[in-house]
């Protein structure tokens, strides 16, 4: 449903912040106080979103405040995708139980609270912002209409595969180049891992940019392997490295230590 993609945009936003990963890390930010803050706005804003979706078309008020919440949603999501950074990053450096100086910074109490309290801040920013929104929202009369979109929906719209349908992908050619010039840059050298992010919000086309990256003429006969990998919301270092392996292997793996696993990749 195109017309529910803010809603939906909205939702996840509201399901990355209340992960328990995430809000564990939050304990010692102390930063859980503005996240229920920020995320009880946000709710009460989607609440009405499927209606303002609707009403758009017919009303220039609510046109423009959906404009506003947009601008405001590629603050709350650049805010998410930091958060959500931090915690896997804290995430994967104690699966791998390394001992290097970097990760005892990482959990030095300086780290914590200086992170803590940049974020409280932005979170806090961010939060009035929103508010000021959601007061508006009022004034226009809109109607709640949550059970449309169920939440097992919206994380089953986050699964992706690299199939993409021929034409899908429109005006991003020059970002496709971009990439694939990257990729097949024989300069790089072979022992670096070389990641490229592709960033927004959703329904941007992103990921039908990395679709028509993955399936280019180009790529195929470059590379001798590729792995198209969904990795989901509930990031766990031993599926995805079996889930790499498995597609490798074309069959399914016995239940096998992150050590062993690792080893195998």
């Amino acid at each position: 449903m195109a017309e529910s993609i803010i809603f939906a945009v909205a939702g996840n936003m509201i399901t990355k912040m209340g992960s328990l990963a995430l809000r564990e890390l939050g304990l010692s930010w102390r930063i859980n106080d503005e996240l229920d803050k920020l995320q009880g706005t946000l709710s009460a804003i989607r609440a009405v979103l499927l209606d303002a979706e609707e009403q758009q078309s017919k009303s220039h008020a609510v046109k423009d405040w959906i404009s506003k919440l947009k601008d405001v949603f590629y603050d709350i999501d650049d805010l998410v995708d930091e958060l959500s950074y931090e915690t896997l990053k804290k995430q994967v450096l104690t699966e791998s139980r390394r001992t290097t100086k970097h990760v005892r910074i990482f959990f030095s109490k300086f780290h914590q609270v200086s992170f803590g309290l940049k974020m409280g801040q932005q979170i806090k920013e961010v939060r009035e912002k929103l508010n000021a929104i959601a007061d508006d929202k009022d004034k226009l009369h809109l109607s709640m209409r949550m059970g449309e979109i169920q939440g097992d929906e919206l994380r089953k719209i986050r699964e992706t595969s690299s199939f993409i349908p021929e034409g899908e992908v429109i005006g991003r050619d020059d970002d496709k180049k971009v990439i694939i010039d990257f990729l097949l840059d024989t300069k790089t050298k072979k022992d670096n891992v070389e990641v490229i992010s592709i960033v927004g919000m959703g329904g941007l086309g992103k990921t039908a940019l990395a679709q028509s990256v993955y399936n280019d003429e180009k790529i195929n006969k470059h590379f001798q392997l590729k792995l198209w990998v969904c990795i989901s919301e509930e990031f766990n270092v031993r599926t995805i490295v079996g889930n790499i392996i498995e597609l490798f292997e074309e069959k399914k793996l016995e239940p096998l230590q992150l050590d062993k696993l690792q080893s195998m990749l």
